[in-house]
């Protein structure tokens, strides 16, 4: 199941946060709404997607919405809105897959090992 959340437009992303920050899981879209990317952060959701429009090459382009969950252990449950979508659909998120396709399997583990 998706993350149950309205669609937010980028201007309605946070301001840095600080101290409080959002850490939890996220799903980027494009003008459709459909899903294009599966992300998450320990620490901040807002300042990682700001991260992924600023520097992502398949994101940058086709990303127009965005919506998010609280999570305590985000790293699980995006591994599980993952599995649902490439279950429901077949494959991963076209950015999630462009990722992988770019990254050595070390780059990945040194992502996945630090906290964003």
């Amino acid at each position: 199941m998706p993350i149950v959340a309205r669609w937010r437009t980028f201007e309605a992303l946070p301001v840095r946060r600080g101290r409080d920050a959002m850490p939890g899981v996220y799903e980027l879209a494009d003008e459709a709404k459909r899903v294009i990317y599966i992300g998450q952060s320990g620490r901040d959701v807002p300042n990682r997607i700001r991260q992924h429009l600023e520097r992502h090459a398949c994101i940058q382009p086709e990303a127009r919405f965005w919506r998010y969950a609280f999570s305590r252990i985000p790293q699980a449950e995006e591994a599980e809105l993952l599995a649902r979508h490439r279950d429901r659909h077949g494959t991963l998120p076209l950015c999630n897959l462009a990722s992988q396709l770019r990254r050595s399997p070390e780059s990945r583990y040194r992502e996945r090992s630090r906290s964003d």
